[in-house]
């Protein structure tokens, strides 16, 4: 099966705050909120959720196909997939613009304030979907522009291609319409608990009027695991512990890479969820979305010891 990846592709600017927050912020005088954090680190990495996504596929042994809008910046990240041997033909650039940029800056409770750059992104739904892709591959609609989200929505219903809906950031510039239609349409569709939240207030829909037409919906719940409902019910998924926690910032894209494998290798979604969660406690153990790199082998066998079992061969 084909794996289609689309969503941003960025440089990340990850930086750590020794404090918290709320012990700078005054609450009566949020109208009129101007702070400045004092940072003691600053690292520059590769990012954006379509090659955070990508680069977890790759670990746990998929190829993968990334669709996505870069800028004149971007050959050190072009040589960085070209090296680890992924099609980088779909990824298209844009010489008049910078390549997206992610900033974000996390304190000791692991709190985040981030600013994004939309830079090349935003023509993103001008690079198309390849014709060759079909019903019979996969789509993974990540976060990226606005317009290339309702694009890449269209164009999966167009094709028949079924897809992963993964609104993300875009959450609050989407209608209630746009996001409807493109979970409506998925095959799963996911979100973190706040996200699920404004989903709802958003849409005025709730979990039965997706499970109903046969859309799995997963909701993340950050230290307490996940839930994955379905129209056969609903399965608690718990977490996997990390072998230390740096920072938390890669840990959704690899949850979800967790999550292509086990929906393309037809596995149990109690499965596909402990092996998402598994992928998941990688990406808190580094700084940098794509720094974590164990092997198939390491892999399974922090799966078997969280949860007992073994990733099913594919």
């Amino acid at each position: 099966m084909s794996i289609i990846i689309t969503g941003s592709l960025s440089y990340d600017r990850i930086m750590d705050f020794k404090d918290r927050f709320r012990e700078h912020i005054l609450p009566d005088k949020i109208h009129m909120l101007n702070v400045s954090f004092i940072v003691d680190t600053l690292d520059e990495k590769f990012g954006g959720t379509a090659g955070n996504i990508s680069h977890n596929c790759k670990l746990l042994g998929l190829d993968v196909n990334i669709v996505g809008a870069v800028g004149k910046d971007f050959g050190r990240y072009f040589d960085y997939l070209k090296k680890r041997g992924f099609d980088i033909s779909h990824i298209k650039s844009f010489d008049d613009e910078y390549t997206s940029v992610a900033t974000m800056i996390t304190d000791l409770d692991d709190n985040q304030i981030s600013a994004f750059y939309q830079g090349a992104m935003k023509h993103g739904h001008k690079v198309e979907i390849p014709k060759k892709f079909n019903a019979e591959s996969f789509f993974v609609i990540a976060p990226s522009s606005q317009k290339e989200i309702i694009c890449r929505v269209d164009e999966a219903k167009e094709r028949n291609i079924p897809y992963l809906f993964d609104p993300g950031q875009q959450m609050t510039t989407l209608s209630g319409a746009e996001l409807w239609k493109g979970a409506s349409g998925s095959t799963i569709s996911i979100f973190n608990d706040y996200e699920w939240q404004l989903f709802r207030e958003k849409t005025e829909k709730e979990l039965d009027d997706l499970t109903s037409i046969k859309v799995t919906v997963i909701v993340t719940q950050g230290s307490q695991g996940s839930v994955i409902y379905t129209k056969d019910g609903d399965t608690q998924v718990g977490v996997a512990k990390p072998s230390k926690v740096v920072d938390p910032t890669g840990a959704g894209d690899a949850y979800r890479a967790g999550i292509v494998f086990g929906y393309v290798n037809k596995l149990d979604w109690k499965v596909a969820g402990q092996i998402a969660a598994t992928m998941a406690s990688y990406g808190v153990e580094e700084y940098g979305t794509q720094e974590h790199n164990p092997s198939i082998d390491e892999i399974k066998n922090r799966y078997k010891q969280n949860f007992d079992g073994v990733i099913p061969s594919h």
